[in-house]
């Protein structure tokens, strides 16, 4: 997600109309922080791998992997594979079998080119929104 920032900023601009100052502003921030699909694949791949383990899944324990994935999310680098080497080292860190990640793997460069795309939507739409509550500023730029 941050190897795309500088098109976000470009198509923020060029076809949304959002302002520069405000997508300089709110784009890198939402890149750092608003993880949207890495908080899904965390959350989906950790309901899978302990489905798969036989553990028992409750409401509380969706509840908490919610947290724990968005939590996670927020401080995950926006690289190439960091959910799935974040998603494997928290379910390690549960005594999870991370064995079954490998059938992940294969399919994980169409999954993270999915995930980028939430994410950047989710950026732009930030934007978007940001820059119409502020549309009666001025900015000097």
């Amino acid at each position: 997600s941050a190897g795309t920032l500088p098109v976000t900023m470009a198509s923020a601009e060029n076809r949304l109309g959002v302002r520069r100052p405000v997508s300089r502003f709110v784009l890198p921030i939402c890149t750092t922080i608003n993880m949207n699909g890495c908080a899904a694949f965390i959350l989906l791949t950790v309901v899978y791998l302990m489905q798969s383990a036989g553990a028992d899944i409750t409401l509380g324990t969706l509840i908490v992997w919610i947290l724990i994935s968005t939590l996670a999310a927020v401080g995950n680098a926006g690289v190439p594979m960091g959910c799935f080497f974040l998603s494997a080292s928290l379910l390690a860190g549960m005594n999870v079998p991370i064995l079954l990640m490998g059938v992940i793997l294969p399919f994980y460069a169409v999954v993270d080119a999915i995930e980028t795309a939430l994410n950047v939507w989710s950026d732009s739409c930030v934007a978007a929104m940001v820059d119409h509550d502020l549309k009666d500023e001025t900015f000097d730029a």
